[in-house]
């Protein structure tokens, strides 16, 4: 049995030392490269995390410039029907005119001061006629914009004299007055007139009776115009009317006013109570 060297262990051993060191040397190899391995899965995995998280980062981001840029959405009605947005407002100089515009007060005072006198002498003319007449007379008008007057009428009268009302309305219609400031104008005066003989009140089954025969008889007036009269009359002794006038209760029944009166002159009531001399006067609403 032979035994071995020290040549052959020496060569042995260093098989052996050398088997040891590539043992070793693959292991660390191993080691290096399954720790290279778990390195590479772990930034894989944050990659693709990163990755998975990048949209919605980007979908937010994408929201969110929406937000701030996109205009607002139409607003919904109750009924769900969208509004469109309201236009602009203009906040520069606009001009308005009105069908109305105004007048300057002090100026139409100084005319109706002036042309006033005028108005009196027509009640007094006539008076003349019949001492117990007088009474108050309310006048409204309309003027265009160059002062003329478009309508007129007395929305209030107890002068019981159509002719001596018509003369005032002439007046009035044929002057010129201020222009107004923007639009048509109103204006309204208002005078009185002092009887130069104070009448007696036309009262009792009398003032009723003529009254009632009143409505009955103007009536074929109307013609559609609507609205109250306000008569008023004066009686004589005997019972006949002498004299009568009336207020429209607006511009419109104006055109009926005539025909009114023309009526009311030709009622009677019969002989007043003590065959007075002194005429009777009455008022009293037309419906």
């Amino acid at each position: 049995m032979c035994s071995r060297s020290d040549a052959d262990l020496g060569v042995v051993g260093f098989f052996r030392k050398r088997r040891r060191i590539t043992v070793s040397v693959g292991a660390d190899a191993m080691f290096q490269s399954i720790r290279s391995q778990r390195r590479d899965r772990q930034t894989r995995a944050a990659y693709l995390s990163g990755r998975s998280r990048s949209p919605w980062l980007l979908a937010i981001a994408l929201c969110i410039g929406c937000a701030t840029t996109q205009p607002q959405a139409a607003r919904l009605a109750p009924d769900g029907v969208a509004q469109e947005a309201a236009p602009p407002i203009d906040r520069g100089a606009t001009y308005y005119e009105s069908e109305i515009g105004g007048l300057s007060q002090e100026d139409v005072s100084e005319h109706f001061l002036a042309l006033r006198p005028r108005l009196e002498d027509c009640v007094r003319r006539a008076s003349g006629r019949m001492s117990t007449l007088g009474g108050r007379v309310n006048l409204r008008m309309r003027l265009d914009r160059e002062g003329q007057v478009r309508w007129a009428y007395l929305n209030e009268s107890t002068l019981g004299d159509r002719d001596a009302e018509l003369c005032v309305l002439r007046l009035v219609k044929g002057r010129s007055w201020p222009k107004p400031l923007s639009g048509e104008g109103l204006a309204e005066t208002s005078f009185e007139v002092e009887p130069a003989e104070v009448p007696t009140d036309l009262s009792g089954f009398k003032g009723r009776l003529l009254a009632e025969r009143a409505r009955a008889v103007t009536r074929r007036c109307r013609k559609g115009v609507r609205g109250e009269f306000r008569a008023t009359a004066y009686v004589a002794g005997s019972g006949n009317v002498l004299s009568a006038g009336v207020a429209p209760s607006s511009e419109q029944a104006e055109a009926a006013s005539d025909c009114v009166v023309e009526a009311l002159r030709g009622l009677r009531v019969g002989p007043l109570a003590g065959a007075q001399t002194t005429a009777a006067k009455i008022s009293f609403d037309l419906p």
